[in-house]
């Protein structure tokens, strides 16, 4: 009997605590989510005004899957807000796409991808190839023309296929 109300006892002891830890964490993300939310939204416009850089976006409609969001950025061309599946997770980039179509930047927001690999992915060197380029892209290996980072080919395959969607996406929209 005695041992029984002793594992009752640590029972209700480890619930209480988590209980209370629980709601504090609750209250925490309570507190900062408004601030979170605004930092994601700055950072997002800032990948938006480095991919094409415009005074206006007006929100186009969206009904394609991976894409989140897009944009007409004035006369300028396009901003694709843009979701994909790399190696460590979800890969998500702004995409702008000139007048023309051809890519006029590529911005990495967030990635979950791993560090010295596929982290390079937001390097400016590894972005840049993207940029001018039109119709279906492809890295080396799969006979195409951009250069993937070493060691982290997946990562490669995956924000190029993100600007591919973006493409495919202006196309329809155009």
């Amino acid at each position: 009997m005695k041992n029984g109300k002793y594992i009752l006892r640590l029972t209700v002891t480890l619930l209480l605590i988590t209980a209370v830890v629980a709601g504090l964490l609750g209250f925490v993300n309570y507190l900062t989510e408004d601030k979170i939310a605004a930092g994601q939204r700055e950072k997002a416009k800032n990948a938006m005004q480095e991919v094409l850089p415009a005074e206006n976006y007006e929100p186009l409609e969206v009904s394609a899957e991976g894409i989140n969001a897009a944009y007409r950025a004035d006369d300028l061309g396009y901003v694709v807000d843009v979701t994909v599946n790399g190696f460590g997770g979800a890969i998500n980039m702004m995409v702008g796409i000139d007048a023309d179509g051809r890519v006029a930047g590529v911005s990495i927001v967030s990635h979950s991808e791993t560090a010295s690999l596929g982290a390079n992915c937001t390097r400016e060197d590894f972005r840049t190839q993207f940029s001018g380029a039109e119709g279906t892209l492809a890295v080396v290996k799969d006979g195409g023309t951009i250069e993937a980072l070493t060691g982290a080919t997946v990562t490669s395959r995956a924000v190029t296929s993100g600007v591919n969607l973006a493409l495919e996406f202006v196309k329809g929209v155009q």
